[in-house]
């Protein structure tokens, strides 16, 4: 009976009927702490903000930090210490770690918070395709804005399309902060940013 109530709960929350902090989970004592923290640890989404299906000004700032990791570990090369080095047309490439090393996988990853058609554009435009493995040049990233703490407004949203608006802070406590626009789309139930990751981060 007891895990019977806790599911109701969870299906409520995950329904949208309740809120994380009151209603049926919060009123009923056999829904533990625990309970409620597994709940809000897999939410937005069942599998993280990858899988967000109901874009709200609350959801769309942990799809963007989501895909703010993917940009970063790509944009860094990948898992790669010490990178293999190579000089093309009199500047010095990297090519990125076996994961990301094909432009299938560089796709399929960057897919996991991004339209086909921003992967796609990142992939031709920020990388290179050398002797059938995929390279970047060889720099470091520059942006220290910090995603975590932003705020986001909805601008416009249809059944397909967003734009959301998000205030960034600064890394770090100077007290500054950028206006961001993000656009989305929904692709296959699930909503991707539609821009180039390096136009956005």
């Amino acid at each position: 009976m007891k895990n019977k109530k806790w599911m109701i709960g969870s299906l409520a929350l995950s329904l949208g009927l309740v809120s994380a902090g009151g209603g049926a989970l919060a009123a009923s004592p056999v829904a533990s702490i625990e309970g409620v923290r597994t709940v809000a640890a897999s939410a937005p989404g069942k599998e993280g903000p990858a899988t967000i299906n109901n874009l709200t000004e609350r959801s769309v700032v942990p799809l963007v930090v989501h895909a703010k990791k993917l940009y970063t570990y790509a944009s860094r090369g990948g898992n790669v210490f010490n990178p293999e080095l190579f000089t093309y047309k009199a500047q010095e490439y990297r090519y990125l770690s076996s994961d990301l090393g094909s432009k299938q996988q560089l796709m399929s990853y960057i897919k996991k918070g991004f339209t086909h058609n921003a992967a796609a554009f990142y992939a031709q435009t920020q990388f290179l395709e050398h002797e059938g493995r995929m390279a970047q040049v060889n720099s470091d990233l520059g942006n220290s804005l910090d995603f975590t703490r932003a705020t986001a407004r909805m601008i416009s949203k249809t059944a397909q399309a967003a734009v959301f608006e998000l205030t960034v802070p600064a890394e770090g406590a100077n007290g500054s902060s950028e206006v961001v626009t993000v656009k989305l789309k929904k692709v296959n139930g699930y909503w991707r940013i539609d821009m180039s990751p390096d136009t956005l981060f």
